[in-house]
């Protein structure tokens, strides 16, 4: 069944991405295409090497460049490009609407970081929230999972 194109929260068009190195380059991306609607879920499956992960990063915008570069098509966030964005709106958008969860939680948390410091960092970067209530919000939420603070 087709969605209605307002339904369309992620739509990824012809994604490539080559990685530059001393030995030249690499395609590591070539021409990835999908959608994910409002309500559903998208699992992306592949060998390991396939371009899973870096095609993850790509449309975050958390690609380490160099020496990775997205040499074209279009991330679309509800019909915003955010290839074409400014940083400073891609990084409005990451955390507060759009999120990653890494599968390895060695590369997803700060080692010199409490677990609480970092959920209270997102809520002040991405949520504008004073420290005092970022940290509430981290007590509240690592209170939910049963995670003493």
């Amino acid at each position: 069944m087709e969605q209605a194109e307002q339904d369309v929260l992620l739509d990824v068009r012809d994604l490539h991405v080559e990685f530059r190195t001393r030995d030249g380059v690499a395609k590591a991306v070539n021409g990835v295409s999908y959608s994910v609607a409002a309500g559903r879920t998208l699992a992306v499956l592949g060998e390991s090497g396939s371009g899973k992960s870096v095609t993850a990063q790509a449309v975050m915008g958390i690609l380490d460049s160099p020496p990775g570069y997205v040499t074209g098509g279009q991330v679309l966030f509800r019909g915003t490009d955010l290839l074409a964005a400014a940083e400073d709106d891609r990084r409005r958008i990451r955390g507060a609407k759009l999120a990653m969860i890494f599968q390895d939680a060695l590369s997803a948390l700060n080692p010199v970081m409490t677990v609480g410091a970092q959920l209270g960092e997102m809520y002040e970067v991405h949520r504008g929230a004073t420290r005092k209530d970022a940290r509430a919000q981290a007590v509240r939420l690592m209170d939910r999972v049963r995670i003493p603070a």
